[in-house]
């Protein structure tokens, strides 16, 4: 059997992290692979008060950040962790809190077994927010795919190999956006359907402007591909502009260029303050 090795950010929730690891050992999935646990714990000011302990996992490990990083950039850390080490065959990323649904952790199994060479993502068919944020997050695709040509329907919740985590574990990409690197550089990719959970304890902590930092973070992994995209189409929008209305070509032309510049800068300046 094939060793998988789960990796969970964890910032203060830690009775969330005992449900979910309590419901992967109800699943009784340790026949189909060896399942060991990576935690990483994004410097919690709340303390762990008792020991994690689950005969399914024939390992469980915690990590501390040395400062507060956020959650994209624990996962790069766990990942840049676990390069150093071969005591696993796959990697499985998720969160904690029951928004990626441990019954799927089985399914991405169950694949990897079908598909060993691949990295298996999970694609969300459902989630379980509000309507609003159901539209600003379909918004946030088709953003994506219009600027990237890159339809990205996963978030980090996959399974990948670990040659193709080889691929990625020193790309500068990988602190910025997790699912952006791997949507960008990993091409042997396949999916299972995944539908959002619902959080554990408390509300989700995903606010609109989260969204809207995390939908630009993973643009700005395709920053260059970007600027490419938005100079063909301001050159090819310049020139229609002036073959149809040369008395208020300037007036046409100027807010459209500013707002190229100022979707280029601000994916530049996130990527560069986000890599270091």
């Amino acid at each position: 059997m094939k060793t998988y090795k789960i990796l969970i950010p964890v910032f203060n929730d830690w009775a969330s992290l005992f449900n979910l690891l309590s419901n992967l050992h109800d699943l009784k999935i340790d026949n189909l692979g060896h399942l060991k646990i990576l935690i990483i714990d994004d410097c919690s000011t709340e303390l762990l008060d008792k020991k994690i302990e689950f005969h399914s996992f024939t390992d469980i490990e915690i990590i501390k950040n040395s400062k507060n990083v956020g959650h994209g950039k624990s996962i790069a850390n766990g990942i840049n962790y676990l390069s150093k080490k071969n005591d696993f065959d796959y990697l499985i990323v998720m969160d904690g809190d029951g928004e990626d649904r441990p019954e799927e952790v089985k399914e991405l199994i169950l694949k990897s077994i079908e598909i060993p060479s691949a990295t298996i993502t999970a694609n969300r068919i459902k989630r379980s927010e509000s309507t609003f944020f159901k539209l600003s997050y379909h918004l946030h695709k088709i953003l994506t795919l219009a600027l990237t040509g890159y339809s990205i329907k996963f978030g980090n919740f996959m399974c990948i190999p670990k040659q193709d985590l080889n691929l990625i574990v020193s790309n500068k990409n990988l602190f910025i956006s997790f699912s952006g690197t791997v949507a960008k550089f990993i091409k042997n990719k396949t999916d299972i359907p995944s539908i959002r959970g619902v959080r554990y304890h408390g509300p989700t902590k995903m606010s609109f402007l989260k969204l809207i930092r995390h939908s630009l973070l993973i643009i700005s992994t395709f920053r260059k591909e970007v600027t490419i995209r938005l100079s063909i189409l301001f050159l090819i929008y310049s020139t229609l502009i002036f073959y149809f209305f040369k008395n208020t070509f300037l007036l046409l032309l100027l807010p459209v260029a500013a707002a190229n510049a100022l979707i280029i800068f601000t994916l530049f300046f996130l990527y560069e303050k986000n890599s270091s």
